[in-house]
């Protein structure tokens, strides 16, 4: 039978972990003022002792620097070099910061879950959730979440601006891992995709989750290809063909107010 001390090992480091976090969190809001032991251990809240163990770990593994005259903490190279190494994904996070305002008011006006995504390695990758007061709960996309291209309604947004060839060439590469998400396939998909030139957004007619659809439309600025995609989830029973149309206006609407180009919504 496993001891005590072994039942209860997992949910100390969960706990360990989380006030590390809170550590480096208040000691970043400080910025070059830096910030003491026990200031940051109050500000946290967290015992002096436990703060000064986390610190200490967290100084040996350079996520925090500290200066032994000043007694300050301060962020170390670390952080630096993780958000270095995330490349051109960092590009995502003003894009995020851009349109989050104009997602919110669209998705009070239109109601379910409003997404952001864009592509990422070959893959859609999703940047931002708005819920709002949405009564949706059922839903798989969270922010930084990844997809292969075509799985999702902003992922199958972001295909379907591709030109013919490039868009052809992700179906094949992408069928097999279609099968994964429910009962999603390269043709539906492929079908799907014509839905962009016709009515100006994309539709998953509850492929992935049973009873729950969404549509997607593409952004555009100067240069070929999207930027991004925005998506619009919700039951199907509040997705007939007119309330798509309406949805698909109102996210269109948004995002030229954002300052990005959109299709046409006949």
């Amino acid at each position: 039978m496993a001891s005590p001390a072994k039942k209860t090992a997992p949910e100390a480091t969960h706990s360990s972990l989380s006030k590390a976090l809170s550590l480096m969190k208040v000691i970043a809001e400080r910025g070059r003022n830096g910030m003491t032991l026990s200031a940051a251990a109050k500000r946290a809240e967290i015992h002096i002792a436990t703060a000064h163990r986390l610190l200490v770990a967290l100084v040996e593994e350079d996520f925090l620097n500290f200066d032994p005259y000043t007694k300050l903490y301060h962020l170390g190279l670390m952080p630096y070099e993780i958000v270095a190494r995330a490349g051109t994904d960092l590009e995502f996070v003003s894009l995020r910061k851009k349109l989050r305002p104009y997602l919110e008011r669209a998705q009070a006006e239109a109601g379910g879950i409003v997404s952001l995504s864009v592509v990422s390695r070959s893959e859609a990758l999703c940047v931002d959730v708005v819920e709002g007061h949405s009564d949706i709960r059922l839903n798989t996309l969270t922010v930084g979440s990844r997809r292969p291209l075509g799985a999702g309604a902003a992922s199958l947004a972001l295909l379907a601006a591709q030109d013919a060839a490039e868009r052809e060439a992700t179906i094949a590469r992408e069928a097999e891992r279609y099968l994964k998400y429910g009962s999603l396939t390269a043709d539906l998909v492929r079908t799907a995709c014509e839905g962009l030139r016709s009515d100006g957004y994309v539709f998953n007619e509850a492929w992935i989750i049973p009873d729950i659809g969404a549509l997607g439309i593409p952004l555009f600025s100067t240069a070929p290809g999207a930027v991004c995609a925005v998506s619009l989830t919700n039951t199907i029973s509040r997705l007939s063909p007119d309330r798509r149309r309406e949805i698909a206006v109102v996210l269109s609407r948004a995002a030229q107010a954002a300052g990005f180009k959109t299709m046409d919504i006949p």
